[in-house]
């Protein structure tokens, strides 16, 4: 069986399943918000014999996962504990939860991960990205994360006017924070730096934003560019996300110095599948920005063609295609 760890509202995992299902292998998606009120969970040991793992729905429906061959950490979700109100209650709960699932993903230790959810966590901390690029030869920008007021204000005026952007650590659907330029309208807001950390950077002129989607040494890389007569390029492209639908998307062409060293990443990392962001600057020079262990594709693939959500079902299948 293969596992993919994601809700039914995820394109990307739906996407991957339907690839799955044509192929006639055997997937689950697995979504954790189905516990505790639409599913149970049972792991049952016998003397001698290795962990039973039973996953059954309210439906009726059971699954095996100590079958599982290979698992998918798409979009793990949590168990819905909102019945749960009294909070001392709902803490002991949610513990017990993950102590069970965390085991779980360890009984699973046979199976082949993309990612393994140890090493995704580990791999998504942006502040040791930038260190593992730079060792390999990534370019990357000048960078302050700081929760200091005095030393963003320093970081900023050494840069000069509209030369710092700034963005945080998470970005979701539902708390929405694109990347933006510092100016004169963000300095009465500095103090609040003290809140919680923000990461600064220098900003770096884009001729385009390249994306680049590894899928076990696979890497379908695609430029993403703005029409140079639009407000948003004469301002100075910040975050392509925002002016995705203006934007001209298209298969790119990687160095091959970067690509090895975007394996070499890869590989460091211990990432079978990453998203990873880079730009190209007017010179010609990449600029490494992240990897995003979970991030999306399907919007290059619509638009290159490329066989992105394949390759991630390939893999999971155990199956090899010539290129």
């Amino acid at each position: 069986m293969i596992l993919v760890i994601s809700h039914d509202e995820d394109i990307h995992a739906r996407r991957v399943v339907e690839h799955l299902q044509s192929m006639d292998q055997p997937v689950l998606l697995f979504d954790l918000a189905e516990l505790p009120d639409r599913a149970t969970l049972s792991i049952e040991y016998a003397a001698g014999a290795r962990p039973r793992i039973d996953y059954a729905r309210a439906g009726g429906e059971h699954y095996a996962l100590d079958r599982v061959r290979s698992a998918w950490w798409r979009r793990p979700q949590a168990p819905n504990l909102s019945r749960v109100t009294d909070a001392n209650a709902h803490l002991f709960t949610a513990n017990e939860w993950n102590e069970a699932l965390n085991g779980l993903w360890r009984l699973l230790g046979d199976a082949r991960w993309m990612n393994d959810p140890g090493r995704d966590d580990a791999a998504s901390r942006k502040a040791a990205q930038l260190r593992i690029a730079a060792e390999l030869g990534l370019k990357v920008p000048r960078t302050l994360i700081s929760s200091d007021p005095q030393r963003v204000r320093a970081f900023v005026e050494a840069r000069g006017p509209g030369a710092t952007v700034h963005k945080t650590f998470s970005c979701t659907h539902a708390v929405w924070r694109e990347t933006r330029r510092f100016d004169d309208s963000d300095l009465p807001h500095l103090d609040t730096v003290r809140l919680a950390p923000v990461i600064f950077q220098e900003f770096v002129p884009a001729d385009a934003d390249i994306r680049v989607t590894a899928v076990d040494g696979q890497l379908f890389a695609a430029e993403i560019k703005l029409d140079p007569g639009s407000a948003a390029a004469a301002a100075g492209t910040v975050d392509f996300r925002p002016n995705l639908g203006d934007a001209e998307v298209r298969e790119h062409a990687l160095p091959e110095p970067v690509r090895e060293r975007l394996r070499a990443l890869m590989q460091k990392l211990g990432l079978v599948y990453g998203a990873i962001d880079l730009r190209r600057t007017p010179d010609g020079e990449y600029y490494f920005f992240e990897v995003n262990t979970a991030g999306e594709f399907l919007f290059i693939e619509h638009r290159t063609g490329q066989p992105i959500a394949r390759a991630v079902a390939d893999w999971l299948a155990g199956v090899s295609r010539s290129a």
